[in-house]
């Protein structure tokens, strides 16, 4: 695992950082560090020294917000959806802001992610993190373990494994946090699944999810499956385990997220991804989510942030329709 230790002077820094509360919420929720019963909070991670390619998903939180910025305010009260009419109705949520990482200090940010995540659960809410690369997820990991007593499965959309191990004898990278979190007894990989996996990689990231049995669906398969049948595999997989859902955009094709730092093609549209997220994770123990490695300056007219942002509101529904579903509704 990363040191813990942070320097009293730099702690000095990150408590005094409000970095994040000068902002356009996401939604036109609330933004505010004070909980009041909250169902879910979105909160920035703006973190990208662990990428290996095209920097630049520091700014992926506020590419996501932005991508929203249509919509007239997510409350209780529901907003209407032409194809299931007025949605997310029962759900408060609020938006934390940024969690105030150091980029160049990774196992600092670590640390701080953890614990500002660790937070946000201790106080009831589904965190939906909006990244930063994706080596964020491991320290996430660690504080959704810790919350549920015991290793936590992953639902994990993208185009890489991430189960790599020490790239250019680097331990920590945006292609190891999978790997890391089962070393460090966080990930329940018997319970996890990866979909959309492709293009060509060193055969030891197989061999991981083999051994532990983590479900790879790949994207050959994928495309010759129905929305309905990949929800099948994940249902069959995930079981009743705690799970968060982690979603790379790179698991679309570059076509419609060209904003990423590793784009492979052969993908997946917009519209299947939305679907895969509406009929693949209702019913299940979703502890919490994020999306990761949305980077701006490869985003021509802002699409990857576009997306990005209506992927949130799509698990919105699904969290909204799982509450109701809990509750007897």
């Amino acid at each position: 695992m990363w040191n813990e230790t942070i320097p009293e002077e730099i702690r000095k820094q990150i408590d005094e950082n409000t970095y994040g509360l000068a902002m356009a919420s996401f939604g036109g929720i609330p933004l505010k560090r004070e909980f009041d019963n909250e169902d879910f909070c979105v909160v920035g991670i703006p973190y990208d020294t662990c990428t290996s390619r095209r920097a630049g998903a520091r700014f992926g939180p506020r590419a996501i917000r932005a991508g929203v910025h249509s919509i007239a305010g997510i409350n209780e009260k529901g907003i209407y959806s032409q194809d299931a009419h007025y949605v997310i109705r029962n759900l408060k949520g609020m938006d934390y802001g940024n969690i105030p990482v150091k980029n160049g200090y990774t196992e600092i940010s670590f640390q701080v992610i953890y614990e500002h995540m660790k937070n946000i659960l201790d106080h009831g809410c589904t965190p939906i993190a909006l990244g930063g690369d994706h080596s964020i997820t491991y320290p996430e990991l660690r504080a959704y373990a810790e919350s549920a007593g015991k290793p936590v499965a992953i639902i994990h959309f993208d185009s890489h494994n991430d189960t790599t191990d020490t790239p250019e004898n680097r331990k920590f990278t945006h292609g190891t946090p999978f790997r890391r979190a089962f070393e460090d007894g966080f990930l329940d990989a018997a319970h996890s699944i990866q979909i959309g996996i492709r293009g060509y990689m060193d055969s030891h990231r197989l061999k991981f999810a083999e051994e532990n049995g983590m479900e790879v669906i790949t994207a050959r398969e994928l495309h010759k499956m129905s929305p309905e049948e990949c929800a099948e595999r994940i249902r069959a997989q995930v079981k009743d385990a705690p799970c968060i859902v982690t979603f790379d955009v790179d698991f679309l094709d570059p076509v419609y997220t060209p904003g990423t730092g590793t784009p492979v093609a052969g993908g997946f549209t917009s519209y299947e991804a939305y679907e895969l997220v509406r009929q693949g994770l209702t019913g299940l123990d979703i502890r919490g989510f994020d999306i990761v490695e949305v980077t701006e300056d490869y985003d021509p007219a802002q699409i990857t942030g576009l997306f990005a942002g209506y992927l949130v509101v799509q698990f919105l529904v699904v969290l909204s329709k799982n509450k109701a579903e809990k509750e007897g509704k």
